[in-house]
């Protein structure tokens, strides 16, 4: 199992300095990569709904940075030498299939093997508005959208004849040196079955309603596992993301597994890891120092117990 560390690429006080320490922290402490949110922008006066909180409402205000995660690739390739990178997840839709496998490729060439890419449909009404982009139909686009980035990093000239993208037979080398995942991200029973046909994993999420903690992802984990066997696939090779919050702390709390004393945490994770968990995403709220002390204390205290 991966473990990787959350980027504060996104959240009051962002700034470059802490993204490359926390980048390098994560290196230097034996960490297999680091993950990013996504987002382009935030309303001053946003109507949609966050799908995981328990009112709707988001965290982030329209004075909180969001560094894009594309260019924090390109940055973080050539700041690190081992970790991988990935997103978790990036909406697709707001970039054209084909200037995302480009760029992707390209950063891939300096970083082989190392690119993760979450991808999901999006919510935020108000983005997909400003870009233009119908908010309907997204899961179908997002389907065709990895076809499409498949398609092109496949090595050979293709072309594509789409509802939603379409261009004539072109090359567009260079393609990546490896397949790069796609992690399909989203809670609901369709964004499960999307992950098992055409996903190479599933970014597990739970709403309120579906569960919350070790007890949830079980339950979400039986319903991919039947949308898996319809497609005619197995477990084995596909990936499985789980980001959720780390904090250390007397009392462990159920919603929250990989909060608590380190015992606890490192229990959590060895059961993560059992229920076919392939990667983990550590999210430390905080400013650079606060993620630098929790990073550390994980190293020192729970690597040893797992």
């Amino acid at each position: 199992m991966e473990i990787g560390l959350h980027i504060p690429n996104a959240q009051s006080g962002a700034n470059a300095d802490d993204i490359l320490a926390v980048a390098r922290t994560a290196e230097r402490l034996g960490f297999d990569g680091v993950w990013m949110f996504d987002h382009l922008f935030t309303p001053t006066d946003l109507d949609s709904k966050y799908p995981y909180s328990r009112d709707g409402a988001y965290a982030l205000s329209a004075d909180d940075p969001f560094y894009d995660p594309l260019g924090l690739f390109g940055v973080l390739a050539g700041a690190t030498e081992k970790l991988t990178l990935g997103t978790g997840v990036l909406v697709a839709a707001y970039r054209h299939p084909i200037v995302l496998a480009k760029t992707l490729a390209t950063i891939e060439r300096f970083a082989p093997g190392r690119i993760r890419l979450g991808i999901g449909t999006g919510w935020m009404r108000e983005e997909f508005d400003a870009l233009g982009i119908p908010f309907e139909r997204r899961g179908a686009r997002l389907d065709e959208y990895m076809e499409a980035l498949r398609a092109m990093w496949s090595g050979e000239p293709s072309a594509f004849d789409g509802e939603f993208y379409s261009w004539p037979e072109a090359g567009f080398l260079p393609n990546p040196t490896a397949p790069i995942p796609l992690i399909v991200g989203g809670h609901s029973d369709r964004a499960l079955e999307r992950a098992a046909k055409h996903g190479d994993g599933w970014a597990a999420v739970t709403t309120r309603e579906q569960g919350h903690g070790i007890e949830g992802l079980k339950r979400r984990l039986e319903v991919l596992d039947r949308y898996l066997e319809k497609a005619g696939r197995e477990r084995s090779g596909f990936e499985l993301l789980y980001q959720n919050a780390l904090w250390f702390s007397d009392s462990p709390h159920p919603k929250l597994p990989l909060t608590g004393p380190p015992e606890v945490v490192a229990e959590n994770l060895a059961a993560l890891r059992d229920l076919g968990i392939t990667m983990v995403d550590l999210i430390v709220f905080g400013p650079g120092s606060a993620i630098d002390e929790v990073a550390n204390r994980f190293a020192e205290d729970v690597r040893q117990l797992l």
